[in-house]
């Protein structure tokens, strides 16, 4: 995405978690963040996800899973194409 190229729902989805890892540059940060605020779908979904991530952050911070779920629950999430 170039700084001239509008941001649309799909451009938004498609980069939502490119922004929430901080991995976006300025120029397309911005653009994202302005459509998240602007468009109340796009919104919902970013605070749902950013929520969501934060919570599996809590999580991970205290520790509380037994190894071998931990195990099971990010083999699934690699095998569905997620990515750590």
């Amino acid at each position: 995405m170039d700084a001239t190229e509008k941001m649309d729902c799909k451009k938004a989805a498609e980069k939502l978690y490119d922004l929430l890892d901080g991995e976006l540059t300025a120029d397309v940060a911005k653009k994202l963040r302005q459509h998240v605020s602007d468009c109340p779908h796009c919104f919902t979904a970013a605070d749902f996800e950013k929520r969501f991530l934060t919570a599996l952050e809590q999580l991970k911070a205290r520790g509380c899973c037994p190894d071998a779920l931990r195990a099971k629950v990010t083999e699934s999430l690699r095998a569905a194409g997620f990515r750590a």
